[in-house]
């Protein structure tokens, strides 16, 4: 056998090893633990000179702890979706940029002031979660198609969501829509110190771009809320509007009480737009 072949054979050997992997890759059973993970929602938009801080607050958060996911929810700009301005009326946001941690009440309010943001994620991931999630996302020309799991390790009573999100990152564009307000240009002791008011060209991360789900989630069938239950779900996408190699999706299981102030995002976890997450 010539040695060209010897290579040639061997390449061959290895694509299909790594074509099989992928094939393979399958959510396994409901774990007894999961890993407990946070998620920031906030309100933001183009047209806020204090939100790039919030921005660069939640983007510290998350490279400082991989448990922390962020959403930001836009309004009054390009960016902002129906969810958006759904999210802040219904728990009655005053201000921008603010914030929900796992969408928890602090000082009798949901949405909350960014120098919180940090003390309450630390405290949340300290909880023991009972409930995680799986995700498998997958693109066939312009559609994704996300495949949710919801399992449980705990019976659980009450009334319990499921929320897809799908986010984009390095969101730009030019004009009042997208150049972002920045009263920080003068301040030396800002990441935004001479960038411009406003920073042309600004990228904007963590972008909430449409809800897959019901706006305030899916309800549960009460019956999978128990030790080893599992919800699954699929829901699809059209993603041609968005750049494909920004995107990923955010899901959440999370429990709707009598009031908002009773609301909790019990787990939340994220996946590229083509890509697996098992269990964690």
């Amino acid at each position: 056998m010539s040695k060209y072949l010897k290579v040639l054979l061997f390449g061959l050997f290895i694509f299909i090893g790594c074509e099989d992997e992928k094939a393979v890759l399958q959510v396994g059973e409901v774990p007894l633990s999961f890993t407990k993970k946070v998620l920031i929602e906030e309100f933001t938009g183009a047209w806020c000179g204090y939100c790039p801080y919030g921005a660069y607050l939640i983007e510290s958060m998350m490279e400082e702890n991989d448990n922390i996911i962020g959403v930001g929810a836009h309004s009054g700009d390009a960016m902002e979706i129906t969810q958006s301005n759904f999210l802040a009326a219904t728990y009655l946001n005053t201000g921008y940029p603010s914030g929900m941690v796992d969408r928890v009440t602090y000082n009798g309010s949901v949405p909350l002031n960014a120098g919180y943001w940090n003390y309450i994620a630390e405290d949340r991931l300290l909880n023991t979660p009972k409930c995680g999630l799986a995700i498998k996302s997958s693109v066939s020309g312009t559609n994704a198609s996300i495949e949710v799991h919801a399992g449980f390790n705990t019976e659980l009573d009450g009334d319990h969501r499921l929320t897809v999100y799908l986010v984009e990152n390095k969101v730009t564009g030019s004009g009042n829509g997208y150049d972002q307000s920045n009263f920080y240009n003068s301040d030396p002791s800002s990441p935004f110190f001479e960038l411009g008011q406003p920073i042309e060209g600004y990228e904007h991360n963590n972008t909430l771009r449409a809800v897959l789900s019901e706006p305030l989630g899916d309800v549960l069938d009460s019956s999978l809320l128990v030790l080893g239950g599992e919800h699954v779900e699929t829901y699809t996408v059209n993603i041609s509007a968005f750049n494909k190699n920004n995107l990923y999706a955010v899901a959440f299981i999370h429990f709707v009480g009598s009031s908002i102030l009773d609301h909790e995002i019990l787990n939340v976890q994220k996946v590229e737009i083509e890509g697996f997450q098992d269990w964690d």
